[in-house]
């Protein structure tokens, strides 16, 4: 259908055509979850939106960021899932194979589709993409950074930033013996938080490697299943343990979110935190830190310095697939208005969350813009801001990542602690996915 068509669908599926003149149809209703982030901005959005979509009218659902994705899958499993919704590049493959979530090019105009995600950086479009299809659109795209606190290196007389993690430990221990804080080290790295994985895979990305090769088996086992001790993993883990056994890493990283880490960073109780890049922008806030001013991104520590990008986006669903002609129109409408440049090139919510909350986002040009660079200016070094998201790269996921992350997340923890050794956490790692790989090769 061409555009002009489909303008023309739109406009007369606004209205029912009877003798003597025309009368309003009911509106087409969509309706978006999201998980729970200032749902109030999210409903002004979804308001202003309405005004430019006569006709269309969205109901919004939240959902808590820990229960997102079981309380999703029951909703699929049910039937009773939303038409659009947020979704994250880990658990894109284990909804798209089991056909929760569709490419958008069988609702949408492909060429449009393409269009609008051409202009992406590279890690956000393959975080988006499973079989060579685009499932979304991105609602924020962030590189995970590293960040270190400046005024805590020059008490402690430190006269340069961590160039590899050895480096870390030695810095700890030297703010630690002076005496400024319990704990220079901290993480978020809750067993139900989501967002640690993505840390740790980072943190493996900066040492060369990460959990698996190109063709999805483990890197830090052998064919034949023993642990390789000089792997980037097993590194990992004598690192953290070390930390933890030397007093340098605060143990209640092992039972607190992210936001809870990120507080620690804004009280100056821990000299560095993880997160995503444009997290800083909370982190520099006088309003909410109290070390505003004091903190640096840095390259993440380590010979390569790389780090993972991340992507959560709008997605469509099987739900949108099988509605009528109008709801899709409806969809795209919104996906494009929530997701893309929006009926006048302003690119209404991307760019919003970005002056808001300083949120990364997937469109490279929006880097062009003054606005934003004078924001993110504030807060950070935007040169190595944009830098860092071109160079970031996705990681290798597969239909089983999200059942095999529940399962590492615990047992990296067991290692942390000393419950096991690095050795059996690998083999065990190893094995839960290798099985939860056959389990589903075999259907």
């Amino acid at each position: 259908m061409t555009n002009s068509k489909r303008l023309l669908a739109i406009l007369l599926g606004l209205f029912l055509i009877i003798p003597g003149g025309l009368v309003a149809q009911d509106a087409t209703q969509l309706d978006f979850t999201i998980w729970t982030f200032d749902v109030e901005q999210v409903q002004g959005y979804i308001d202003a939106f309405e005004e430019t979509a006569p006709g269309v009218e969205v109901t919004l659902s939240d959902v808590d960021w820990g229960q997102y994705h079981d309380t999703l899958v029951a909703q699929f499993v049910a039937g009773t899932g939303p038409d659009v919704m947020y979704a994250s590049d880990h658990w894109l493959q284990e909804w798209a194979s089991a056909g929760w979530l569709v490419p958008l090019n069988t609702v949408f105009p492909a060429e449009a589709v393409e269009e609008l995600t051409a202009g992406m950086f590279p890690y956000t479009l393959q975080g988006m993409s499973y079989n060579g299809e685009i499932y979304g659109l991105p609602y924020y795209s962030d590189p995970i950074s590293f960040v270190y606190n400046t005024r805590l290196y020059e008490e402690a007389g430190i006269t340069e930033p961590a160039e590899d993690w050895d480096d870390v430990l030695e810095h700890a221990r030297a703010i630690k013996a002076a005496g400024l804080v319990q704990y220079p080290i901290g993480f978020g790295w809750s067993q139900d938080e989501p967002f640690s994985i993505e840390v740790v895979t980072a943190m493996l990305m900066s040492r060369g490697d990460e959990f698996f090769d190109e063709n999805l088996n483990p890197t830090f086992v052998t064919a034949e299943g023993e642990p390789i001790m000089d792997s980037a993993l097993a590194q990992h883990i004598i690192w953290v343990k070390t930390a933890v056994d030397e007093g340098l890493m605060d143990p209640e990283s092992l039972t607190r979110d992210g936001v809870a880490d990120g507080q620690s960073v804004m009280a100056g109780t821990q000299a560095y935190g993880m997160s995503r890049a444009s997290g800083l922008a909370a982190w520099q806030d006088p309003a909410t830190s109290g070390e505003a001013g004091n903190l640096a991104m840095i390259p993440i520590p380590g010979p390569t310095h790389e780090t993972l990008g991340f992507v959560r986006f709008y997605a469509v669903t099987s739900k949108l697939a099988e509605r009528d002609e109008a709801a899709q129109e409806a969809a795209w409408q919104f996906m494009q208005y929530f997701g893309g440049p929006g009926p006048d090139g302003s690119y209404p919510v991307v760019r919003q969350w970005a002056l808001k909350w300083g949120l990364g986002f997937g469109p490279v040009p929006l880097y062009e813009d003054e606005q934003i660079r004078e924001a993110f200016g504030v807060w950070g070094d935007v040169n190595l801001l944009e830098e860092t998201a071109m160079t970031a790269r996705a990681r290798r996921l597969s239909p089983w990542y999200a059942s095999w992350d529940v399962f590492t997340r615990a047992e990296l923890q067991r290692a942390y602690l000393g419950q096991i050794s690095a050795e059996e956490a690998l083999v065990n790692i190893a094995n839960s996915w290798n099985e939860l790989r056959a389990e589903y090769e075999q259907g």
